[in-house]
């Protein structure tokens, strides 16, 4: 009889021990996605990506800092920080300015999001930074294509218009 109490005694300490690991874990799930258009940005420029977190443990809205790093060579050449109150998901679309004096080639953006608590969650995407002069070149040729192309039909409209009026002439001088 004193047996079976303490086989049920150890029973109910093994159960608390293990259901008391349970309130540790954490099922947040974190995503970033770069969209497509986004994949190359010129510097100077805005770059856009998504944001999805998952949080379906937590029954109340619950403040998350997420900070954002963009790393270069194995360099954190930026810094972002932002406050976001999520309870149990939310998606939302955030940018970063890529500063006008970066090198172009492959950057890494890492995600952390963190709590006032022992959560810390890490996510990464790529991108790569283009140079913004073939952007500004594209720019300049396309307006100048306009201004001939403007030029052009002028021309044409005031050649039609003078011999309109070298035929109408014409006509009076032989009738």
């Amino acid at each position: 009889m004193i047996r079976r109490g303490l086989r049920s005694i150890n029973f109910i300490l093994i159960g608390i021990f293990v259901f008391s690991f349970v309130g540790f874990v954490s099922s947040l799930s974190v995503d970033v996605h770069v969209p497509e258009k986004y994949t190359e940005v010129p510097a100077g420029e805005r770059f856009y990506f998504e944001m999805s977190l998952k949080y379906p443990e937590n029954p109340v809205r619950k403040d998350l800092r997420l900070e954002y790093n963009i790393i270069h060579d194995g360099e954190v050449v930026l810094q972002s920080k932002d406050l976001k109150a999520v309870e149990t998901q939310a998606s939302f679309l955030d940018f970063l300015v890529i500063p006008e004096g970066f090198e172009p080639g492959l950057y890494l953006l890492r995600v952390s999001v963190l709590d006032y608590e022992d959560l810390n969650e890490e996510i990464e995407a790529s991108f790569y930074v283009v140079s913004g002069d073939s952007l500004q070149l594209r720019t300049y040729f396309y307006v100048l294509l306009g201004a001939i192309i403007f030029l052009g039909f002028i021309f044409v409209f005031r050649v039609s218009i003078k011999r309109r009026r070298d035929r109408s002439l014409e006509l009076e001088l032989f009738q």
